[in-house]
């Protein structure tokens, strides 16, 4: 069967020249963050945008034309990654980060080929966790009792707590306490939904205490700088990466509370759905790359689906003082 001009099969797409508008990728990207910004897209998904993005930019050249972008040109950009010793999970985060644009400029006519990113294959990593003493250390109170200290360490309990993305945290104000019901309001999440979450006891003995320092009024920030402004990520992950190495603890980073958290809450069998709820995930395979099954758990689990001996006393036991 004979295609028409201006329409596609499979993957490849069949236009008119003069359907091909030429625009630079610098001129498409522009485009693409000003419509990104029209939608409501977060500005830390724009400014991961704009990161990702520059090393795509410079490996291009400034005039270079989207018509002349193909799937050799992302193997080409694959390769310049890894000559700079990239790893591959970081290759693979640039990569998904330039592909919503190189799909806008498909989309809008100004890529003639359809581009299949190919993404690097790797090993997935075991995520890491922090053990139940390392949590209780953390969890302690400060010696020192000045705001500074107080205001890390309630962080880090909400971060144990609920599970919080770090922006979610930074964006959190004082009217989004409500102490009586003990819920806490996320407005700022990363799908735009807002979400409740419940306060534990002992999470509410920590907040009562913050707040009574902190003073704020509705509006302020709940965590802010001593200016009153929001804390910038880079310093909220400074403050509990400092925080962590002074209780000896040499794990650190914000994300690896909600790893733990996420798999604290599957060992007491928390309702997966009231889990996908509280941590804000869009779906299950979201939530279930941040489990992270401890070896005991498995252990225990294994013990109790796995067969038995069939003898009067255990085969590890020590008989007669020889095992």
């Amino acid at each position: 069967m004979k295609l028409k001009k201006g329409i596609s099969k499979g993957k490849q797409l069949f236009k008119n020249e003069n359907q091909i508008i030429k625009k630079t990728y610098q001129e498409a990207f522009k485009e693409y963050i000003a419509m990104s910004k029209v939608r409501g897209l977060s500005q830390d998904t724009i400014k991961t945008y704009y990161y990702h993005n520059k090393y795509f930019c410079k490996f291009l050249g400034k005039n270079k034309n989207c018509g002349g972008l193909d799937v050799k040109t992302i193997e080409s950009y694959v390769l310049f990654l890894q000559e700079k010793g990239m790893k591959g999970t970081t290759i693979n985060s640039y990569l998904q980060n330039i592909s919503p644009v190189l799909k806008y400029c498909m989309k809008k006519g100004y890529i003639f080929e359809y581009l299949n990113i190919p993404y690097v294959k790797v090993q997935q990593e075991h995520k890491e966790i922090f053990t139940e003493d390392e949590l209780n250390t953390l969890l302690q109170p400060p010696k020192s009792k000045d705001f500074v200290s107080i205001r890390v360490y309630t962080c880090v309990w909400l971060l144990a707590s609920m599970g919080l993305r770090a922006s979610e945290l930074r964006h959190l104000k004082v009217n989004n306490v409500n102490m009586i019901d003990r819920i806490i309001t996320c407005n700022y999440t990363k799908n735009k939904k807002a979400r409740y979450l419940p306060i534990s006891s002992s999470l509410y003995e920590v907040l009562d205490n913050y707040l009574n320092l902190r003073k704020g009024d509705g509006e302020d920030y709940l965590f802010p700088t001593v200016y009153g402004d929001m804390l910038s990520r880079t310093f909220l992950q400074k403050g509990i990466v400092e925080y962590s190495h002074k209780r000896g603890i040499k794990k650190s980073g914000i994300h690896i509370y909600r790893h733990t958290f996420i798999t604290r809450s599957v060992e007491k069998n928390v309702s997966p759905l009231i889990l996908k709820n509280i941590t804000g995930h869009a779906t299950f395979k979201q939530l279930n790359n941040y489990y992270n099954s401890r070896m005991s758990s498995m252990v225990e689990v294994i013990d109790n689906i796995a067969p038995k001996l069939k003898r009067k006393e255990n085969y590890f036991k020590k008989r007669g003082g020889r095992i």
